[in-house]
């Protein structure tokens, strides 16, 4: 009679390995969920930051919004309205930031035009939004005009959002 109990201790122990198997498995799980999203989350910023991109070069190639002897004029970005209405301009404050939305003008005094814009229109709303520098400046003696953008990309516009992902993209040409 000195094995009695010996059954109820084995079923526990391996009961105890079998939990502590399926809590590692299910950590590895977890941290792979949260790895795999947040890859996806920095490829929506670099997709919105190349949004911003796209839209200053095609406003500064087309139309010369960015031109420094300008007033502030307003653009439309990611806006599938053809032809688009203007949905960005000056004097909008962007969010998470003190300074205002400014596109062109300013003169030699203030190269610098900053815009800001979601992408969050149309018939597929999406979260994402990108803040836009644009700066003209000469380069060299011959002066030759520079153009120098500057675009920050985020998978959520919301400031506070912890997973809040930010990827940058510069072009200058």
């Amino acid at each position: 009679m000195k094995n009695k109990g010996m059954t109820l201790f084995i079923a526990v122990v391996i009961m105890g390995i079998l939990l502590f198997i399926s809590f590692a498995v299910i950590n590895i799980t977890l941290k792979a969920t949260l790895f795999a999203s947040s890859g996806r989350d920095s490829q929506y910023a670099f997709y919105a930051a190349d949004a911003g991109i796209e839209c200053a070069i095609y406003w500064d190639s087309k139309f010369d919004k960015f031109a420094t002897s300008t007033s502030g004029a307003s653009i439309s970005c990611a806006n599938p309205v053809v032809p688009p209405p203007d949905n960005i301009v000056a004097g909008q404050t962007i969010p998470g930031n003190a300074s205002l939305t400014l596109i062109g003008g300013g003169g030699d005094a203030d190269q610098t035009s900053i815009f800001y814009f979601t992408m969050n229109q149309g018939l597929n709303p999406v979260p994402y939004c990108a803040i836009v520098t644009v700066k003209k400046y000469y380069d060299g003696s011959p002066k030759i005009l520079k153009t120098y953008i500057k675009s920050k990309g985020y998978n959520t516009c919301d400031t506070f959002n912890s997973r809040r992902v930010e990827r940058g993209i510069e072009v200058t040409y």
